[in-house]
């Protein structure tokens, strides 16, 4: 473990209490998870600067993509991810079946009706997410605590942002499963240092959240 410097330390703090505040006051959960993922990316770009990792080591390295690409234990862990997705989408229709109305309604923004704009908005997301929660504010809290807790922490945060209103069992067992996701997310980029193939995994899992959510 390394130190962190005093920027990052207090970006990290502010995504956490913006995280936490989504669990007090829900309605309010889309605007802090906004704030909180504007300040990782402003402050994993200013750390890259004055770190100078920029493109190098910085978590985020396009050159490295198709290398990794043929990594048979990257390509597994998208898999799962994948199949834990699905599995999310069976126990839902037998047991949850308000989840499904549940996800179409945190996900109604994303305008269905438009795919291609819909695929560019996935994308955009998927990214700026991952910069946020695993580029930056993992691989930060990494310097001063073991991957362990730093992988629940930054996962459980990251579920946090996605709280919304509604049945408590459906919203827990949604956020249950953005907490799995965000998990093989961060596993993901622990292998790679690489926001580019998290943000691929991340993308793929939400494409077929929302082709679940136009089919079923």
């Amino acid at each position: 473990m390394s130190k962190i410097s005093k920027t990052p330390l207090i970006a990290i703090v502010f995504m956490a209490i913006f995280s936490v505040s989504g669990l007090i006051v829900p309605q309010n959960s889309v605007n802090l998870s906004s704030v909180t993922l504007l300040i990782g990316i402003i402050v994993f770009f200013i750390t890259c600067k004055s770190e100078k990792t920029e493109g190098n080591g910085n978590g985020l390295d396009i050159k490295k993509v198709p290398k990794q690409l043929k990594d048979k234990t990257i390509l597994l862990l998208i898999m799962m991810l994948m199949l834990m997705n699905i599995i999310c989408s069976i126990l839902a229709n037998l047991f949850v079946p308000e989840f499904i109305d549940h996800l179409k309604g945190r996900t109604g923004f994303l305008a269905l009706d438009r795919i291609p704009i819909l695929i560019i908005e996935l994308i955009i997301a998927a990214l700026g997410e991952e910069i946020a929660w695993r580029a930056f504010f993992q691989k930060q809290l990494a310097k001063i605590l073991p991957f362990a807790p730093t992988l629940i922490i930054s996962s459980a945060l990251f579920a946090s942002c996605h709280l919304t209103r509604g049945n408590i069992i459906v919203v827990l067992y949604d956020i249950l499963f953005v907490f799995i996701n965000a998990v093989f997310y961060g596993i993901i980029f622990r292998k790679t240092d690489n926001a580019y193939i998290s943000t691929l995994a991340h993308f793929m899992a939400n494409l077929l959240g929302i082709i679940e959510v136009m089919f079923l």
